[in-house]
Order: C-alpha cells, then sequence, then structure tokens
C-alpha cells in the first residue's frame, strides 16, 4: 500500500442518483393510502350490527303514516291501536325484525317521533326511516 494511493481523493460525483430517493417516495404514498381511511374514524371501541339486506324482505314490517295521520301495516290499513296491538305479537315472535316507517316528508317531525315512540313500546328494536333514492342527473 503507497501512501499517496490512501491519500489520494476520489473524483467527485457529477450527478445525484435519484432512483432511492423515488423509491421511498412511492413506498411512503403506498403507506399513506393504505392507512387514510383508518383515520376517518372516531378510535372508539364499536361493535358494529350485521346489514340486512332486500333478501329479508318478509321479515320486514313497513307503517305507512299519510299526511292525515292514517296507518297502514305492509298493506293493511289500520288504526293507532290495532298496529301496536299487532306489532307488538309481530315483535314477540321475531325481536330481531326491522320495522320500516315510512311517512310523508310534508307531515310533522313529532308524527315521526310519535310513531317511533309507539313502536319502541311495542318492544320494535330495528326501526328504520324510509326514503326514496334520489335520482342523479347525468
Amino acid at each position: 500500500m503507497n501512501l499517496r494511493s490512501i491519500l489520494q481523493e476520489e473524483a467527485p460525483i457529477a450527478g445525484v442518483n435519484i432512483v432511492p430517493v423515488i423509491d421511498l417516495c412511492l413506498v411512503l404514498l403506498i403507506i399513506l393510502m393504505v392507512t387514510s381511511p383508518l383515520l376517518q374514524t372516531a378510535d372508539l371501541p364499536v361493535k358494529l350490527p350485521k346489514a340486512i339486506t332486500i333478501e329479508s324482505k318478509e321479515r320486514n314490517i313497513a307503517i305507512t303514516q299519510s299526511t292525515d295521520g292514517r296507518l297502514g301495516m305492509n298493506t293493511d290499513i289500520i288504526t293507532l291501536d290495532q298496529m301496536v296491538a299487532e306489532l307488538t305479537k309481530l315483535v314477540k315472535k321475531d325481536p330481531d325484525m326491522l320495522i320500516i316507517l315510512r311517512v310523508d316528508q310534508t307531515s310533522s317531525y313529532l308524527s315521526l317521533t310519535d310513531l317511533i315512540v309507539k313502536c319502541k313500546k311495542a318492544g320494535a328494536r330495528n326501526i328504520s326511516i324510509g326514503t326514496e333514492q334520489k335520482k342523479v342527473n347525468g
């Protein structure tokens, strides 16, 4: 070994190799894309219920209330007392039955809340508010 060869400096690098920088940026981008959906929800321990699909339609009860206060249960027009009695019988048979409340959009909010209270008193646990899907102009 020659002292001159040890002390001799290497030639300076003329260009910067950016391939490792690009690789690192792509890895960070992938990590960000994977973790970003996890950051959109609150960090609370929640056990989500199973979804009820259209296939279980025979287990659904549709309760309809018109603007003049008349009630219908599935296809029958009934009174409020009849609705509570019939709903109580049906919910005792199947407590996980889905109750769909269909109330006219011009009806008062109070009529909807009264209907929800009556359903809960009858023992219903799964109550949903029926809506009509908006049509998207495309």
